[in-house]
């Protein structure tokens, strides 16, 4: 009997491994300043107790770890402690967190991690929001998108629900700018022209992203002033990184929703290299189902695109990495050829839409010495798109009436040197070149050309930046941020500057002032005014002083406060004659006026946001923001902006359930989360319908620009989730609904001819999305 039971026990870890579903928790320890490996920190996950300390290349693992959600805790003596709260395993996947410590003369106490990026911190004290992937899949209805998800984020509002365009802090989202491993890349996303009024391409969002979730590693969102790194914006940054696929063993995806079918495949190109790959296909299921004659709606949409990160980690202080991502993406509309079918407008149209976008690049990045490191990231990024518009006559003869084309093309450089001159001093010195380039026209319904041109020019960026501890509880940050356009050799030059107090405990406050400048949107350059051209045009610039609080209690619930102020100059508007026009409220516009950089604007309010982190399978994130938006034309009167809602709340959270069935062989895990969003109404200028009806199209009167206010905007969205873990695979039922109130929210009032009346244009209306994803190995 007794050799029984002891070859039980010593079969024991056998037996569990055989019942339980196992994963891997894998990371590596950098300094956040120089990126020199920290060899022998010590990484602690709770609650489980398991725990290891990083190699001589920083690296760290943990096995053994069963599924679910844990904090881990990294420590490094002379560093501060760094806390991942919300770190998802699934048997089906390994889990990678990977901690930059920043090194402190005295104990600060311990500061949440939610990404590698911990330099930001000291560059960036406020308006700074972590976006992980975890969180693109557990917040509903958000598509996996990492724009979608920042919509419930404090100073953020959404343009329309048909795409993830993001007005902040009541800016028009042309004030954002998407960024990729470091460098600007045009706009990444399928149908650019969703959700717009025209229904032309947009600059700044789209349908979906065009990169799949399956890639990213964090997304950085910034909406208060930004460090020296960061140009060529004025409301934020999307700025996305790539993860790296898992240098062990072989993993795969499979990935079916509403959305579309997403393959993906991760490993080691060989056991003798830490080399990996990672590369994700999708197929928009809706084009699927169109391609095998079954019509949903009365649009035929289909997208497809490629993503792929390749990472050749160095022994010798030297690593590269290959990435990019690629699709097309068709959006046709055919108008019925019985007439007494038409009801709008738009009814009597055959509509083409066809958009590609592309971008491929490397990075380089080098440890000089043990306080210095060397980053290189080259890329070149592509769009392409174009709109036909046929009006059928009234004999169904398609007459041609709209036509439009946008190209944009960039090719980026960003390289940064950052050195640590012992643990108080930090420099940075980098330069940033992009070669823009343009090509558009378009006409309008008259068939009038409105915009036409073709052209570009080199936007250099240097920059240089010093980050000191002046004390131990004073951080402080002075960067120069310089830019000059040479199409038409325009430049500013921009310093930023932040002070940040953390007097002990969990309470930090900071101050943080910028100034920042945009180009203008191309059609704006290129718009035909019928005298001189625009091209002359120098940048939008904005000063935006920002002072926050943040504060914690225990830690998985957070506080902060922040309030600030945005003053906007050097804006277009028109030239000729007092009017109320202001490129601060463009989309994707275009205007025929001439104009100079002669408007102004400002933007101030008071966000508050509370945020549990995952705690007890619950958590929470509510924020209020107020705000204000004004702009000035060339009339010197002073209007609200069309952004201007006044107000913005948003509440997220979810729970979960867990539950083992025959003792360990079987993990399930239920979920339910929900998010309620309530925005003020943007802002309309009323339509003329006398003037319209003899124009034969939408006339607004400019006289009362943007003194209408839509109806305030409510969106319900809900998700519900199953979760089944085994040995070496795991597999997600999902339900998103959003809006699942069908709540009308309306999108904008315009004429319609065939109406001949005023009409109100809603949103999208209650939309469910099924989704399975599998994971194995």
């Amino acid at each position: 009997m007794n050799r029984i039971a002891i070859l039980l026990f010593l079969a024991f870890p056998a037996i569990l491994s055989a019942q339980t579903p196992l994963q891997v928790l894998r990371g590596r320890i950098t300094d956040a300043d120089t990126g020199q490996p920290l060899a022998g920190a010590t990484v602690l996950l709770s609650p489980l107790g398991m725990g290891t300390v990083s190699d001589s290349l920083g690296y760290y693992r943990i096995e053994r770890v069963p599924p679910g959600r844990y904090e881990a805790t990294a420590r490094y003596v002379g560093y501060e402690t760094a806390v991942a709260p919300e770190i998802w395993v699934e048997s089906g996947k390994s889990s990678a967190q990977d901690f930059a410590l920043l090194a402190r003369s005295a104990d600060m106490g311990e500061v949440v991690v939610r990404a590698a990026r911990s330099d930001l911190r000291t560059t960036c004290p406020s308006g700074i929001n972590v976006l992980t992937i975890e969180e693109t899949r557990r917040f509903p209805a958000a598509f996996f998108d990492p724009a979608r998800v920042a919509l419930s984020l404090a100073g953020a509002a959404g343009a329309d629900d048909q795409a993830n365009g993001i007005s902040i802090r009541g800016n028009s989202p042309n004030g954002m700018v998407w960024r990729l491993e470091g460098v600007d890349i045009v706009n990444p996303n399928h149908t650019p022209n969703a959700g717009t009024f025209s229904d032309r391409v947009s600059a700044y969002g789209g349908g979906v992203n065009i990169l799949s979730a399956q890639l990213l590693a964090a997304t950085h969102f910034l909406s208060g002033p930004f460090p020296a790194d960061y140009g060529n914006a004025l409301s934020g940054v999307m700025d996305m990184r790539l993860r790296p696929g898992n240098p062990d063993k072989r993993e795969f995806t499979l990935q079916a929703g509403l959305i579309g079918i997403d393959l993906a495949a991760e490993g080691p190109f060989s056991s003798k290299s830490d080399a990996s790959y990672l590369i994700n296909y999708r197929y928009s299921t809706i084009g699927l189902l169109s391609a095998m004659g079954l019509q949903l709606g009365d649009e035929d949409i289909r997208f497809q695109d490629l993503s792929f990160h390749l990472s050749f980690p160095g022994r010798k202080g030297v690593s590269w990495t290959v990435f990019g991502m690629g699709g097309t993406s068709v959006n046709l509309f055919e108008a019925s050829r019985d007439s007494s079918e038409w009801e709008f407008r738009k009814d009597r149209y055959d509509i083409r839409f066809r958009s590609r976008m592309g971008a491929a690049g490397l990075t380089r990045t080098q440890q000089i010495g043990r306080r210095g490191q060397w980053h290189t990231v080259l890329a070149a990024s592509a769009m392409e798109s174009t709109r036909e518009g046929d009006r059928l006559d009234d004999n169904l003869t398609p007459v041609q009436e709209e036509r439009d084309g946008y190209d944009q093309s960039k090719l980026s450089l960003h390289s940064v040197f950052r050195y640590k001159t012992g643990d108080q001093h930090r420099l940075r010195a980098g330069l940033m070149l992009t070669r823009q380039f343009f090509d558009i026209y378009s006409l309008n319904t008259r068939g009038d050309t409105i915009a036409s041109g073709r052209g570009g020019g080199l936007l250099w960026q240097p920059y240089a930046a010093w980050s000191a501890d002046l004390t131990s509880t004073l951080l402080f940050n002075a960067g120069l941020h310089l830019v000059q356009f040479g199409f038409n050799s325009t430049g500013s030059m921009e310093p930023r500057l932040s002070l940040q107090w953390s007097p002990g405990g969990p309470h930090r406050l900071s101050l943080a002032y910028g100034l920042h400048s945009q180009l203008q949107q191309p059609q704006l350059y290129f718009a035909h005014t019928g005298e001189a051209d625009n091209s002359s045009l120098g940048f939008s610039k904005a000063q935006h002083l920002a002072l926050a609080w943040h504060t914690r209690v225990g830690q998985a619930l957070h506080f902060s406060a922040e309030a600030y102020y945005q003053h906007l100059f050097d804006v277009p508007v028109e030239a000729n004659a007092p009017s109320a026009f202001s490129a601060l409220n463009l989309m994707e516009d275009f205007t025929e006026r001439l104009l100079i950089n002669a408007g102004t604007g400002r933007n101030y309010g008071l966000e508050l946001s509370l945020r549990q982190y995952v705690t007890r399978d619950a958590w929470f994130m509510a924020n209020a923001t107020a705000y204000s938006s004004r702009y000035t034309g060339s009339d010197d009167v002073e209007r609200s902006t069309r952004y201007d809602g006044r107000f913005i709340a948003n509440f997220s959270g979810g729970k979960e359930w867990r539950k083992e069935k025959r003792e360990g062989r079987l993990s399930r895990v239920w979920g339910l989360s929900g998010r309620l969003i309530w925005n003020g109404g943007f802002r309309h200028t009323p339509v003329d319908a006398a003037a319209s009806a003899v124009a034969g199209q939408t006339v607004f009167d400019d006289n009362q620009a943007f003194s209408l206010r839509l109806r305030n905007y409510f969106r319900p969205d809900l998700r519900v989730y199953l979760q089944r873990n085994k040995q070496g695979r795991s597999g997600t039922l999902s339900l998103d609904i959003q809006n699942i109130a069908n709540r009308q929210n309306t999108a904008f009032f315009y004429y319609d001819t065939q109406r001949s009346s005023v009409v109100e244009r809603f949103q999208l209306g209650i939309i469910p999305i099924l989704s399975y994803r599998l994971e194995f190995f």
